[in-house]
């Protein structure tokens, strides 16, 4: 049985389809564009988080530095050989490593560590003093004796340490003069370069 269909019902039957089709159209434009951007803002989120996660392992890093010298008085007189070397006069100890009563500084956490040491005397005085790490020298350093003028020695090194370990300075084991510790040019200092795993 075959439907009559005037023309203007044709003409409507194809405007409803034309309508459909339009409307189908636009969905699928809008679906991709809604598709774009989730995509985009997926994108974000993945960077967000990346960053919060370089962050928080940023806060969770240690911090260790310190830097302390003799300061202007006399605190210290080295009588002798094997003597520790005790700078009281701190300038920064983060970390809180550096013992000012013993002059010891304990790692707070494993890592590579860069230290700087230097010795001062006053003039027609020599004194060499030697870094340790756990009882064993690993760096020195020598000022003077010169006539008529305070002399200056001083050495840099770059050490792994575990947690614990101990560095400190001493008197060379041949020393037998009396020397006055003073002046800001006697120092120590110490910063974690990076933690250990």
């Amino acid at each position: 049985m075959l439907v009559k269909i005037s023309s203007s019902g044709l003409l409507r039957y194809v405007a409803a389809i034309m309508l459909c089709i339009s409307i189908a159209q636009t969905m699928a434009q809008s679906l991709y564009n809604l598709r774009e951007e989730c995509y985009e803002l997926e994108k974000r989120i993945l960077k967000l988080e990346s960053e919060q996660m370089r962050h928080k392992n940023e806060m969770s890093r240690k911090y260790v530095a310190f830097s302390v010298t003799a300061g202007t008085d006399i605190k210290q007189t080295i009588t002798g050989g094997k003597q520790t070397m005790v700078l009281k006069n701190v300038l920064s100890n983060i970390g809180g490593g550096y013992n000012s009563t013993n002059g010891i500084f304990t790692a707070p956490t494993s890592g590579t560590y860069g230290f700087f040491f230097s010795v001062q005397v006053r003039p027609n005085n020599g004194l060499s003093i030697l870094l340790f790490l756990n009882d064993v020298v690993v760096a020195e350093a020598l000022a003077g004796p010169v006539n008529g003028a305070f002399t200056t020695g001083g050495n840099m090194v770059a050490l792994v340490l575990k947690k614990n370990d101990l560095v400190y300075i001493k008197s060379h084991p041949s020393h037998s003069r009396n020397v006055a510790i003073q002046y800001s040019g006697n120092n120590f200092s110490g910063f974690l370069l990076s933690e250990e795993g």
